[in-house]
């Protein structure tokens, strides 16, 4: 019993751009210099752009840096709508209050 190879039909035969004798590389191009950002802007604004379109921030930054806290604090893991942990870290920005302090504070004004 005699098999045929069937993949013998897939090897390319070899084409005369495969042969790389005669190939040189091309010349390193000199890289232009870039227009003046003046130059930019005004063709941006000609064609309707705009450099700043960047929408503005909705909410403040962060503070930076740490209060220290003179009360022992615990570490927690607590898994939350992203919806209530946005409201509760925009009111914390708003009253100027580290986590800990509007933690305590929404305790305090429900009366626990």
């Amino acid at each position: 019993m005699t098999t045929d190879n069937i993949f013998a039909d897939l090897t390319p035969e070899p084409l005369a751009a495969d042969d790389l004798a005669d190939f040189t590389p091309r010349p390193p191009s000199v890289p232009q210099a870039a227009p003046p950002p003046i130059q930019i802007e005004r063709a941006a604004e000609a064609h309707g752009f705009t450099l700043n379109n960047f929408p503005a921030p909705k909410r403040k930054t962060l503070r930076t840096g740490r209060v220290a806290s003179k009360d022992r604090t615990q570490a927690m893991t607590l898994r939350l709508r992203i919806v209530d942990w946005n409201r509760f870290s925009t009111f914390c920005e708003d009253q100027g209050l580290t986590v800990a302090d509007g933690f305590s504070h929404i305790l305090n004004k429900s009366g626990i």
